[in-house]
């Protein structure tokens, strides 16, 4: 059934209230957790919410008890109010059990118990009544275990479009993976550097500040806003193709802002470094998801420090993953990134300096 389902639903156009802007969204995702004590930038919302859109997976690691689960709440709530037959939270793994002479088996039922959920999840996300409707599933604190078991091997799935198994289901037949399903990992890690190329074919990992704190308990996830679901699904963009033709519309021949990641990609060529082709164009789907669906930046209203902020976060997340062996091993390199990115590019310089 699922697999007659995905061509009339991947083709099927998103119903838009137009009375809701993303600007409004991310307005909202921001406020609550502001108001309850968690230092909060607007920067890191923002580039979870952007990330979000561009690819299926989204990885948040940082310092414990900084603000990542209260984040990912507030936007599930903000969408589709904290309904649970389309947002699980889930714990990752049964800590509780760790002391038990039957950890093990504690484990493996917890595991299959959270690919039951995702997979029903995936399920309800292809019926038809369900098109235009958000599906989130939340494993929180991952370990790195969990990280290489569940969404590198399911990174390494999407790489082909769709799911045959999760941990500790095998599924009989392929199941095309719902463009309306994302899959989110909270990691406890201050510095995290495991990254393989499958993982982020398909992942966004986001390196939470760790000046944050999480809300205290004086915090409510928002209610739902009318019509954010919708502007959310219709609002993302996933090709280059349509990415390019968006940055075309809104920023026309300054197209120019993409000049550093064409830069560091011919300074890698000349140290023989080659990079797929696919990692320039998802930094250019990234950058496009920056911006709202009328043009409007949403880290920066104004273009220009928009592209700046959004291109930054791009490489740091993108290209410069790719490349830590190089950077490491190559002052020349790194000599001559600093210099491609030495201006208004803070986050990408911080991945760098965390390498040393």
């Amino acid at each position: 059934m699922v697999m007659n389902l995905a061509a009339k639903l991947s083709s099927r156009p998103h119903r838009v209230l137009t009375s809701i802007t993303e600007q409004d969204i991310v307005a909202h995702l921001i406020q609550p957790l502001q108001e309850a004590g968690a230092t909060l930038g607007t920067v890191s919302a923002v580039n979870f919410y952007v990330a979000l859109k561009s690819k299926p997976l989204t990885i948040l690691t940082g310092a414990a008890q900084s603000g990542k689960v209260a984040l990912v709440e507030s936007l599930a709530h903000l969408l589709t109010g904290g309904d649970y037959s389309q947002c699980q939270m889930l714990i990752s793994h049964p800590y509780w059990a760790t002391q038990s002479p039957q950890a093990a088996f504690f484990e493996e039922v917890h595991k299959r118990w959270n690919a039951s959920k995702i997979f029903a999840l995936i399920e309800e996300a292809w019926q038809p009544e369900n098109a235009d409707k958000v599906f989130h599933a939340c494993l929180a604190r991952i370990t790195l275990a969990e990280l290489t078991g569940f969404f590198s091997e399911v990174a390494s799935q999407l790489r082909r479009g769709h799911i045959m198994r999760l941990p500790s289901i095998h599924l009989t037949k392929p199941v095309p993976f719902p463009p309306n399903l994302s899959l989110i990992g909270t990691m406890d890690a201050v510095r995290f550097d495991g990254r393989d190329a499958d993982l982020l074919s398909m992942a966004t990992i986001i390196q939470w500040p760790d000046a944050q704190a999480e809300p205290d308990t004086d915090y409510h996830p928002p209610s739902q806003i009318a019509g954010a679901e919708s502007e959310f699904l219709h609002s993302r963009i996933r090709t280059e193709y349509t990415a390019r033709r968006k940055l075309h519309r809104i920023m026309g021949w300054r197209l120019q802002v993409l000049q550093p990641l064409y830069q560091i990609a011919g300074l890698l060529r000349e140290h023989a470094i080659r990079l797929p082709r696919s990692v320039i164009g998802e930094a250019i789907v990234y950058l496009a998801n920056a911006w709202s669906r009328q043009g409007i930046g949403l880290f920066d209203p104004t273009t220009p420090c928009n592209a700046a902020i959004a291109l930054d976060l791009a490489i740091a997340q993108t290209i410069l993953p790719r490349i830590t062996d190089v950077l490491r091993q190559s002052a020349a390199v790194r000599g001559q990134l600093k210099e491609i990115l030495k201006e208004h590019s803070p986050h990408s310089l911080a991945f760098m300096g965390s390498l040393a």
